[in-house]
């Protein structure tokens, strides 16, 4: 009976790991905000919005590359925020 028990307790140990696997990936997936260099390379990291790039800056990073806050930015029209964003790199 040992031997069964072992078993059970392997399985056990490789459904954790699995499970930390599945928690990291979903945390690298759900990750809010990027640094910019990461956002300028090819390819995007996995799950990130080629459209919207600007929603993964931090607000420091938001005011240093498109030289105002974010909601200035928002107020714009969105043909501006495109012309904006192109200007900047952010636009696929």
């Amino acid at each position: 009976m040992r031997n069964g028990q072992n078993k059970e307790k392997d399985a056990e140990d490789s459904g954790e790991v699995k499970l930390t696997l599945v928690q990291d990936a979903l945390a690298q997936l759900m990750k809010a905000q990027y640094p910019v260099e990461e956002l300028l390379q090819s390819p995007l990291p996995a799950g990130v919005d080629p459209q919207h790039l600007e929603v993964y800056l931090s607000d420091q990073d938001f005011q240093a590359v498109l030289e105002m806050k974010r909601d200035e930015y928002a107020s714009l029209p969105s043909w501006e925020q495109t012309d904006l964003k192109k200007s900047k790199g952010l636009f696929y």
